[in-house]
């Protein structure tokens, strides 16, 4: 009895901490982005995004301020800051505000070290679908190299 509730515990931790890929697009005038993040655990998700009709790529993590999961089950937004780097050099860095049990519905925004803007919004996947070139997108996991450089 003992090792099946050690197996059910393990169990519903493993599948609480793997997420979904969730979708997102910028909002800003100008150059349409587009990608997707991938919780990793309860506080980070993986992050890879692509600049339409070009060869720029961004990647990098997704850092909630809050853990996901509360004895309260409240899923209020929480502050979250995303930093990533591009194969072009620059390097975003973004707050957000995202839902804390599912890294979903939320919006962000923020700028590069060139002080260019950038607003972000989470999609639904058939909204990602129609404007994402599927067979160049790659979703993001915590295996895929990085381009933030430390």
């Amino acid at each position: 009895m003992k090792k099946a509730l050690k197996l059910f515990l393990i169990s519903a931790l493993v599948l609480s901490t793997c997420g979904c890929n969730k979708y997102i697009k910028s909002t800003h005038e100008g150059d349409l982005y587009y990608g997707a993040y991938n919780r990793r655990d309860f506080i980070h998700a993986d992050v890879t995004i692509y600049k339409k009709d070009s060869d720029k790529v961004c990647n990098g993590v997704v850092f909630l301020n809050a853990p996901t999961r509360s004895f309260t089950m409240k899923n209020d937004r929480v502050d979250a800051k995303m930093k990533l780097g591009c194969n072009d050099g620059s390097i975003m860095d973004m707050k957000w505000k995202l839902r804390k049990g599912s890294f979903t519905d939320g919006y962000g925004e923020g700028t590069d070290q060139f002080n260019n803007k950038y607003t972000f919004k989470t999609i639904s996947k058939a909204e990602f679908k129609k404007i994402a070139d599927i067979k160049r997108v790659k979703y993001p996991n915590s295996k895929n190299p990085s381009y933030l450089k430390y």
